[in-house]
């Protein structure tokens, strides 16, 4: 646990002053813009994608950063915006995307590039997003609509980015992923679905733990025990792929006031370079699982924390 506090102060001391800004929320156009322009002027690191189109022909791209080949390495997956108005998830993926590619210099940040290839999703849900709606355009939830143990692929998969999503994931078979989400401030794993321990929980519990805590957050905790949900991605990508998937809740708002959006951003990054950081020193054999509470006693803090989040 003190190499993992020593990182954290570390990786918190060499944050840099971003090269994209965070006192305001980016629209779509300067995103992909954006990201279009950091594959060009690196493009032995960064590799720029279009995953498809939304139903209002709003572009989903993501990029590819790693220092090798990302088809002969493993790799991790972020993604923001399942929901298209919680933008500060969008901004998070956008901080992790400026801090690989700013400080790719420095040693730990060099280890876990030639370890993974990072793939930087910013947004899932562009209609909503451009809209500023939960849902799709049709006020359809992303998020509810990925399978799970108790509904085959037949009767999910119904949205259309939800499906590029699947097709990303199915092909590349990540060793770990987030969901990056706002709501609560915490870190959730599976199961969403139900109540049962998954067969990786103390894993799960762990690498949980390690990341809530480099953030600064006490509230980490199966997503079950957050609220029920059914069709959530990180149960998809677990159940189908078994990648090490967590959703990590940025900031209490959905779109917090942009005065405080630089904050959460660099927060959310060290928090999810820390969840990397443990998932390869797993890899490497020298992460020390910790045994899972009881449910109770880690609903009993979460709730000490604050107030869990509402079921919507």
């Amino acid at each position: 646990m003190k190499a993992f506090i020593l990182l954290a102060v570390w990786l918190a001391w060499a944050l840099p002053a971003q090269a994209l800004d965070f006192d305001r929320y980016h629209s779509q156009e300067d995103i992909n813009s954006w990201m279009r322009q950091m594959a060009r002027q690196a493009p032995e690191l960064v590799r720029f994608h279009t995953l498809g189109y939304s139903e209002q022909g709003r572009e989903i791209a993501y990029v590819v950063i790693a220092k090798g080949d990302p088809e002969t390495m493993q790799s991790v997956y972020f993604n923001g915006a399942h929901h298209g108005n919680e933008k500060s998830s969008t901004e998070t993926v956008l901080g992790m995307i400026d801090h690989l590619i700013a400080k790719r210099h420095d040693p730990e940040i060099s280890k876990l590039l030639e370890s993974y290839a990072f793939y930087l999703q910013p947004v899932v849900n562009p209609d909503g997003h451009a809209l500023n709606m939960r849902g799709d355009a049709r006020g359809r939830d992303p998020n509810r609509d990925y399978s799970f143990p108790e509904r085959h692929e037949d009767e999910s998969f119904k949205l259309g980015p939800v499906k590029l999503v699947k097709e990303l994931t199915d092909r590349v078979r990540f060793r770990a992923a987030a969901a990056f989400h706002s709501g609560m401030e915490g870190v959730l794993w599976p199961w969403c679905y139900a109540p049962q321990r998954a067969a990786d929980t103390d894993t799960f519990y762990t690498i949980s733990k390690i990341s809530a805590e480099a953030m600064g957050m006490s509230r980490y905790l199966q997503s079950y025990r957050d609220y029920p949900t059914r069709g959530e991605f990180i149960d998809y990508m677990y159940m189908s792929h078994g990648t090490l998937a967590l959703t990590i809740e940025v900031s209490n708002e959905g779109n917090p006031p942009e005065r405080l959006l630089t904050g959460y951003v660099r927060r959310a990054v060290l928090g999810a370079l820390t969840f990397v950081h443990s998932v390869m020193l797993l890899d490497e054999g020298r992460l020390e699982i910790q045994r899972a509470p009881d449910p109770a006693l880690l609903l009993a803090r979460a709730r000490a924390a604050g107030d869990l989040r509402r079921p919507e």
